[in-house]
């Protein structure tokens, strides 16, 4: 049969070897990957996929499969020496590693291989290789590198050390939102305090775990804290407590999912209690359910200091000393493998009282002085380390209250500063508002003297322009027009009609201009039907269809006032034959309470005026603009494409 099975694992070895040198990296990773993970084949094919990347300098590569390979089920490489010395061998290359979590992963795997093996020291060092290799992204790694090393320092019995890795890596896994973890360190945190016999810090720990977890509803972990609580009560002597906390953890048997070794223990715990205390039937009665459950769990007989304490304290319960003795050497025996103190305090105890039952009193005396010696042994190391702790703490709150005194210090100066800044900033800033108020207030000042001077500039040069029309309109009429009439008289009498019509047609157009300089209706007839007369004469030289409504406005303004008007009347419907191609022209011309409106409505063809709003030149518009305002009044323009314009104008008087 053996012959058989190694000659199997030849040819599965022999033919592997085939396929990797037909197949290169990439082919040999298919392999892996299509192979079940449970077969040896697997194994072989993940160790050749480490060597290989190595050899082809796919570093990255190697990292991510010597990382699988930790905890790969192939029995081919379910092997420590083999692991650690991958692990190593993939460390040694860390510096062409990209990935800092590769990095650190490698030292936190070759960590827990010393860990699994008790090799503590060797552990350690790791866990803090695995902490300095990791970054601010691998958070989760850092913490849980803290927590495993507190946890193998624990086992050294590093009190101080072991506290500020479960209290960093608790501070982490806050930061993270782990609460699950968060709670995990502070259930390790109270062990390390209980294995320090600092039973108080552990029992508040416990208790706020419990209240935690019963929140939580998470029923197995209260019973895991009310039993490590009850096991506490028990080395301080406080029975009823004790005796509580067990029945309560037994109260909440079985467990879904049920774990028999838990629920086992807590029966064993019972029986144990019960027997040290003289009561066979409540003893017998717990041994017996935790009997029930060995099927379940069989390592407990031969290797569970618990399982095989409570057995020898049932025999001795029952007189049975020999029987009880030799179960008390295996429980002894159970618990220097367990490296439990309180296991083994309670074998040496038991076995001292077989051996005094049995009329051994040499043994006895020999055991006892054994415990004696052991208990001394940790009470000098937990007094010792007890008392560096509270040292420690006593310094810890001491530098505390220090730094928290100074800080006040600097608070209290920052306070006074920030408000100094405070005051500074408000007179900066009033400062910087009050400058920026009187630099705008001087700007509008500025754009108001000159605005008024473009105003007065504008209103004077429509003055000018208006007394140059008349002197010019004066000097045309009075001048060139008599010279034109006496040049008519004299080709009159020459009886030349020819020349006699088109010097009439010369002086129509030199009346035309003369009007048009200085309307002389204006002066005669009012500003109203000088208005008439205009649309009048638009009426019978133009094709456009006019229409108007216009009251009598003799009295209403001033001289100067109707002069304006009549000339923004007359450029308005200039613009309008320039530019509107309407064919119907309306004038609106009124008095509306105190104030003077004046609209000229067509049907041309309109404008955009958000696209022209600046453009007034282009218009013609500027003018009529400077008109108004000199007459301190208003215009409205309001027109659409396809549609038409209207111009308003409103005179206050």
């Amino acid at each position: 049969m053996l012959v058989g099975t190694l000659g199997s694992i030849r040819s599965i070895a022999q033919a592997t070897q085939d396929t990797i040198q037909r197949n290169n990296l990439q082919q040999l990773a298919t392999l892996f990957e299509d192979s079940e993970p449970s077969d040896s084949i697997a194994g072989v094919y993940l160790k050749e996929l480490i060597i290989q990347s190595e050899k082809q300098g796919e570093y990255d590569l190697m990292a991510d499969y010597v990382l699988k390979m930790v905890h790969h089920p192939s029995p081919s490489i379910q092997n420590p020496e083999l692991r650690r010395q991958l692990l190593k061998n993939a460390i040694s290359h860390e510096e062409e590693l990209s990935k800092s979590s590769d990095k650190g992963n490698l030292h936190l795997k070759l960590a827990g291989e010393y860990f699994g093996y008790e090799q503590f020291d060797s552990a350690i060092m790791e866990y803090g290789h695995a902490i300095d290799r990791f970054t601010d992204e691998d958070s989760i790694f850092i913490a849980d590198s803290y927590f495993f090393r507190g946890q193998a320092r624990d086992y050294k019995g590093e009190l101080l050390g072991s506290m500020q890795d479960y209290q960093q890596a608790r501070d982490i896994y806050s930061k993270l939102g782990d609460k699950e973890y968060v709670n995990y360190v502070n259930g390790g945190m109270a062990i390390l305090f209980s294995k320090f016999s600092i039973y108080n810090e552990a029992e508040k720990i416990r208790t706020a775990l419990i209240s935690t977890y019963e929140e939580e509803e998470s029923i197995f972990n209260v019973a895991i804290q009310l039993y490590n609580q009850a096991e506490d009560y028990g080395k301080q002597g406080k029975l009823k407590d004790q005796e509580t906390y067990l029945l309560k953890a037994d109260s909440l048997t079985p467990f879904d999912p049920q774990d028999f070794y838990t629920e086992s223990m807590i029966k064993l715990s019972l029986s144990n209690f019960y027997g040290e205390q003289g009561n066979l039937e409540k003893q017998k009665e717990y041994f017996s359910q935790a009997q029930e459950m060995v099927p379940q769990v069989p390592e407990i007989v031969t290797t569970n200091p618990v399982y095989l304490n409570a057995k020898a304290l049932l025999e001795y319960s029952q007189g049975n000393y020999l029987t009880a003795n030799q179960l008390a050497n295996v429980s002894l025996d159970a618990a220097r493998q367990s490296k439990n103190m309180d296991h083994l305090i309670k074998a040496y105890k038991l076995l001292g009282d077989t051996y005094n039952e049995l009329g051994q009193s040499e043994k006895a005396f020999e055991i006892r002085q054994k415990l004696t010696h052991y208990t001394d042994s940790i009470f000098a190391s937990n007094q010792a380390t007890t008392f560096s702790y509270f040292q420690t703490l006593y310094e810890t709150e001491r530098k505390e209250k220090e730094i928290l005194t100074k800080t006040q210090e600097i608070e209290s100066i920052s306070r006074q500063n920030q408000a100094r800044l405070r005051l500074i900033s408000i007179i900066i800033i009033f400062l910087i508002i009050a400058g920026v108020v009187i630099f705008l207030w001087k700007n509008l000042q500025h754009e108001k003297k000159k605005k008024e001077m473009q105003s007065r500039f504008s209103q004077e040069l429509l003055k000018n322009q208006e007394a140059e029309r008349v002197r010019i309109s004066k000097d045309l009429h009075d001048g060139l027009g008599q010279s034109l009439l006496l040049i008519k008289n004299k080709v009159a009498l020459s009886k030349d009609n020819t020349t006699g019509e088109l010097l009439d047609t010369a002086i129509s157009e030199l009346r035309s201009i003369a009007r048009s300089l200085h309307p002389m209706q204006l002066e005669k007839l009012g500003l109203s039907k000088a208005a008439e007369h205009l649309l009048d004469q638009i009426d019978n030289e133009t094709d456009i269809f006019v229409s108007s409504e216009i009251e009598e406005l003799k009295g209403v303004l001033k001289k100067e006032e109707e002069l304006q008007l009549y000339r923004i009347l007359q450029e308005s419907i200039n613009n309008v034959l320039k530019h509107s191609q309407a064919s119907a022209l309306r004038v609106l011309f009124n008095k509306v309470e105190n104030r003077v409106e004046l609209k000229i409505e067509d049907n041309g063809k309109g404008f955009d005026f958000s696209e022209k709003l600046n453009d007034f030149q282009s218009l013609g518009l500027k003018t009529l603009k400077e008109r108004i305002a000199s007459l301190n009044g208003s215009m409205k323009i309001n027109s659409e494409k396809g549609v038409g314009t209207s111009l308003s104008f409103i005179v206050y008087v």
